[in-house]
């Protein structure tokens, strides 16, 4: 795939952006669940407070994206993103740190990027060309592939401390701003919308999303993804870590690396054969597959077949995350991306927080192996409904002709 020089730097921003994130997702369960030797119930609340705001402000931050150059608003948000871990350092700096200070950290991180997503997601369109699919799997690629280097940042915080490491997410996150600054103007795409109101306007992609056979049910997967998957993910593996193996931060960075590897084999084996004719029927095999995979979690294993039961999920996760995104991004029109983009978004981080408390629970009453079983066992019932009830089986790829403003 050749890659042009805007979509170079498009990459170059992105993957300052995530890496940020990769570091939060080890640092934060770390925090709460070694650090602070919360309970279960706690770690699930602490892990649902991120992703929460998504369901209030994301459908709003598709609107802004749709309604302002989204070079513009990705720098800016950028630039705030960076600004809290530096205000949570100075607390650990002064010694007091508390649960509900950590809480509020994630929180505004979470409304932060809740803006900041749908644009940086509608950009992607504006220089990927005609190969959407293509590029989609190479940006997810190195999202997956760049947030190993957080993990091991964040890993680090056993040896290093937390104040060094919440240091380095902010300085990422400014190498995004700039690297962002250097992507040319992104207008708003020309339409009729300009006299609606926001809620009007998020009627409007919400409509366009629902009512495409298409973007529907790919939306519908994210959802159950992100309700029985990723609350897994960010749940279960921290507390398995914590519980059976006796880890901290390096343990649950390993666990995390695995899946995150997992998902860049099976991209880069999508790269190398040039895309997935057929994405709707691999989604559905690969969700059926990846429940099975995740309930071997269930039974007692060896710490290495641990981490390989985990690669393999995140095998089949990569195939879900890029695929799904794929369709969306293909089947939206240039003016609403921005807006479906934030429903999709909305359906991963809508499941997220709500799946975490109910997971955490879980956990807490049945034990951390017994709890395991409920979300392979949920996404079954998903798959079956997509399968059975909606034409994602059939959906095929599709080229996409895009402009970019100069």
């Amino acid at each position: 795939m050749k890659l042009t020089h805007d979509l170079k730097w498009y990459l170059g921003s992105t993957a300052f952006y995530l890496v940020p994130g990769g570091i939060q997702a080890v640092l934060f369960p770390w925090l709460i669940a070694v650090y602070l030797q919360e309970s279960p119930i706690k770690v699930g609340i602490a892990q649902m407070a991120g992703p929460l705001p998504m369901l209030f402000l994301v459908l709003f931050g598709g609107w802004l994206g749709d309604r302002v150059d989204q070079r513009r608003l990705s720098v800016l948000l950028a630039s705030l993103l960076a600004v809290p871990p530096l205000i949570v350092a100075v607390f650990f700096y002064v010694d007091i740190v508390s649960y509900e200070l950590l809480l509020c950290w994630v929180v505004l991180a979470g409304c932060l990027g809740a803006f900041a997503q749908p644009a940086r997601d509608a950009m992607l369109n504006r220089v990927a060309g005609e190969n959407v699919q293509g590029v989609v799997t190479l940006v997810i690629g190195v999202q997956f592939g760049i947030q190993i280097l957080g993990f091991a940042i964040g890993s680090s915080a056993d040896v290093m401390g937390p104040i060094g490491v919440l240091c380095f997410m902010s300085f990422f996150m400014m190498c995004s701003a700039v690297t962002t600054h250097r992507l040319p103007a992104m207008p708003v795409e020309p339409g009729d919308t300009a006299h609606e109101s926001p809620l009007e306007n998020i009627k409007a992609g919400l409509l366009v999303a629902w009512q495409s056979e298409k973007i529907r049910p790919a939306i519908i997967l994210i959802f159950g993804i992100g309700l029985f998957f990723a609350s897994s993910y960010m749940v279960i593996l921290p507390l398995m870590v914590r519980d059976i193996f006796g880890g901290g931060a390096s343990g649950i960075a390993m666990a995390y690396a695995s899946n995150m590897l997992g998902m860049c084999t099976i991209i880069l084996f999508v790269m190398h054969r040039g895309g997935i004719a057929r994405p709707g029927r691999a989604l559905i095999l690969g969700g059926w597959f990846s429940a099975l995979v995740v309930s071997c979690l269930y039974f007692e294993l060896s710490e290495l077949a641990f981490y390989g039961v985990i690669y393999v999920w995140g095998m089949c996760g990569g195939i879900s995350m890029t695929l799904s995104r794929a369709i969306v991004q293909e089947a939206s029109p240039p003016t609403h991306r921005a807006r479906i983009l934030s429903v999709f978004t909305l359906g991963m981080m809508g499941g997220m927080p709500i799946g975490s408390a109910i997971i955490g629970v879980l956990v807490e009453y049945m034990g951390v192996r017994n709890a395991v079983l409920v979300p392979g066992l949920g996404m079954l019932l998903i798959i079956a409904y997509l399968y059975l009830a909606t034409s994602l089986y059939d959906v095929k790829r599709q080229p996409v002709t895009v402009k970019v403003e100069t």
